[in-house]
């Protein structure tokens, strides 16, 4: 069973684990840290296959902070699905029944 849809979406993954392994041995990894090693790893890549998957790991990071921020958490399973928690306190305040 393959678990990628595509081989840009493995080198996304694979590059995304790589940053974090790589800020993992200096001890300190936050969204902010993993944004910035990714941003440097793609200023130093030459190869265009890398460079997009490196782009693509930035995108998705960011768009995780800014969906955890609005009160939600999205994660992603190995089969792609994305499940989404939400703070149903903030949400009850805007919906009446």
């Amino acid at each position: 069973m393959n678990l990628y849809r595509s081989d840009e979406e493995r080198l996304t993954d694979i590059l995304m684990g790589d940053a974090i392994l790589q800020l993992l041995e200096t001890g300190s990894v936050s969204d902010s840290a993993l944004l910035n090693k990714l941003n440097d790893m793609a200023s130093c890549e030459s190869d265009p296959k890398r460079q997009h998957a490196l782009q693509r790991a930035i995108a998705e990071v960011r768009k995780s902070i800014q969906t955890f921020s609005r009160d939600a958490i999205i994660l992603k399973d190995v089969d792609n699905v994305r499940h989404v928690f939400r703070n149903r306190d903030k949400i009850r305040r805007h919906t009446q029944h």
